[in-house]
């Protein structure tokens, strides 16, 4: 009995330090995602994608002077040398996504990726997700460009990880994971 009196308030010690700990880190959680909010609001940031999800193809083979190589697998393909970038500036978006997958109707020799120079955004709407244990931001865009009405909708999170889903009129469903910060100071003097 005298043993059950010693270890009940080392029990209870531990109990209100552990509760303290999780209060701090969702005061936190919420002081990042409320940055990011920030962030996204100001329609004047950076993302950058190094993974690929494209729709229905299990992996892509390339083709080099060292023979065949797949890469991927179960539709994920690395963008390790190949990365994505969009630069959001209020009403444009300037950078390229790497593509892979199948294009429909497409211009000879256009199907690397795609590309985007000062392209004027459509339809933007910024939805901000709180749930109990999952926060994030919905950001949807539309981009027209020769032809293609190209559809983005980005979720982002506290920890500016996101993931971005692209469906376009011409080209198969695709979609990655990146991060999003503000635009980066060695990449500003490309953008003007």
């Amino acid at each position: 009995m005298k043993t059950l009196r010693n270890i009940v308030p080392i029990i209870a010690l531990l109990l209100a330090g552990l509760t303290g700990m999780a209060k701090e880190k969702q005061k936190a959680d919420t002081a990042a995602f409320n940055k990011m909010v920030q962030l996204v609001n100001s329609k004047n940031f950076y993302i950058n994608v190094d993974a690929a999800f494209p729709m229905g193809n299990g992996s892509i083979t390339v083709d080099t002077k060292y023979g065949s190589k797949r890469l991927g697998g179960e539709g994920y393909v690395s963008l390790a040398n190949n990365e994505g970038e969009l630069f959001i500036m209020d009403t444009v978006v300037t950078g390229h996504m790497p593509f892979f997958g199948r294009a429909y109707n497409i211009p000879y020799g256009d199907g690397g990726g795609m590309e985007f120079s000062k392209t004027k955004l459509e339809k933007e709407s910024i939805k901000v997700f709180q749930k109990k244990k999952k926060q994030y931001v919905e950001y949807e865009f539309t981009v027209r460009k020769d032809g293609d009405v190209i559809n983005f909708r980005v979720e982002i999170y506290a920890n500016g990880k996101c993931s971005v889903n692209v469906n376009s009129n011409n080209r198969a469903s695709i979609s990655y994971s990146g991060d999003v910060t503000a635009i980066p100071e060695d990449k500003k003097p490309y953008l003007k």
